[in-house]
């Protein structure tokens, strides 16, 4: 008969074989996606506009497709639905998963659709079909009608279209992203029951109502912080999956199944993006996939009621991506000074003549310290 101990080993030993062998699916998975997605990117001519007032060695990845976070983003949302989704939890965080990645789209497609050869090419062949006849075209005619209208809406809530396409106003986003902060905040709240926080020594915080509400703006901060650290070849990539890794090894100890799973299946999708991302990238991970990331990154602490550690962990995101914007647009208003030479702080030191891969890695470096001190933290929760 069998201890109790050597029960839980037993369990966490299927549960590592279990999610190796997600991760291998996931990789072979990826594997056939991502050659089709990048040619079907290149031949549509999805190229990503770079910033205009960024760093001038930015300007040779005019060109290069974005919204290669499809391809993670299929992988592993399509096999979590097959192989990972009899729990409410990991559902939960499929259906933000999901959200997160389309408002990315969203706002990839208004930035890219419009200026691809993608729209020249299927409206020369609908223009075909029903030119044929006055039926057939009166028929086009009423199919417009609701493309029209969407048209219409995003002329009203977004920028004017130029050569780069229709953009969404900053405030829009940012309503987008905070109802679906709103969403994520409530079920946590009132559905799971989460009123407060592990603290490391002190221990449980209780916040009461003000909980979802801290979760809700926490959640948005985050989201953009994360997004806007997708700014160089593979930093946001290799930032994610040591970020994973980290929480993958929590997950493990917690004996938290479903939550292994999909890590293990998004990190073996993550790998192979990487792989074509890695400089020099020959696809981006587009708002599609940093947002995605983003929500990702966010609920797992969440749900393992770790989210202290998001502060630890993500740190390197929230300053990047987060902080050092902020400090330097307060910094130019009140002063008239710049704090950085770029922000985020990453342009910043190719500013001052760091390569680009030397960037990356030094904050990959960083990173593995950051994702050791939330190993480290996590004992003292």
């Amino acid at each position: 008969m069998k201890n109790s101990k050597s029960w839980v080993l037993e369990f966490k030993n299927n549960m590592l074989l279990n999610n190796l062998n997600f991760v291998l699916i996931a990789m072979l998975v990826s594997g056939l996606i991502y050659p089709l997605l990048i040619n079907f990117l290149y031949k549509n001519q999805f190229g990503e506009k770079v910033r205009e007032f960024g760093p001038e060695t930015h300007k040779k990845k005019i060109g290069t497709p974005t919204m290669g976070g499809l391809g993670f983003f299929i992988t592993t949302f399509v096999l979590n639905i097959f192989f990972n989704n009899a729990n409410f939890e990991v559902n939960l965080l499929l259906l933000v998963f999901l959200i997160a990645a389309m408002f990315g789209l969203l706002e990839d497609l208004l930035k890219a659709y419009s200026r691809s050869g993608l729209r020249k090419n299927i409206r020369i062949e609908v223009y075909e079909v029903f030119s044929k006849t006055e039926k057939t075209w009166w028929v086009y005619k009423m199919l417009l009608v609701p493309w029209n209208l969407f048209r219409e809406f995003t002329r009203l809530i977004g920028s004017n279209a130029s050569n780069s396409g229709v953009r969404l106003k900053s405030h829009y986003k940012f309503l987008m992203h905070l109802a679906l902060g709103a969403f994520l905040a409530y079920v946590l709240y009132v559905v799971l029951g989460k009123t407060g926080i592990q603290v490391p020594i002190f221990g449980f915080f209780e916040m009461g109502i003000f909980y979802p509400i801290f979760m809700c703006v926490f959640f948005v901060f985050t989201l953009n912080a994360v997004a806007i650290t997708d700014g160089l070849d593979g930093l946001l990539g290799g930032i994610t999956l040591l970020i994973l890794f980290c929480y993958w090894v929590l997950a493990s100890i917690l004996g938290v199944g479903y939550l292994t799973n999909f890590i293990g299946i998004f990190f073996g999708s993550m790998l192979v993006f990487l792989y074509f991302n890695i400089f020099p990238a020959r696809v981006f991970m587009g708002d599609v996939g940093s947002y995605a990331v983003a929500a990702v990154l966010f609920v797992i602490p969440s749900l393992l009621n770790l989210e202290f550690l998001i502060l630890i962990t993500h740190a390197l995101c929230l300053f990047d991506g987060g902080i050092s914007g902020i400090a330097q647009q307060m910094s130019v208003k009140l002063t008239g000074k710049r704090l950085f030479k770029m922000a985020p702080i990453h342009h910043h030191f190719e500013i001052l003549g760091w390569p680009e891969t030397k960037v990356t890695l030094r904050f990959w470096l960083l990173q593995i310290v950051l994702s050791i001190l939330g190993l480290v933290t996590f004992f003292y929760i």
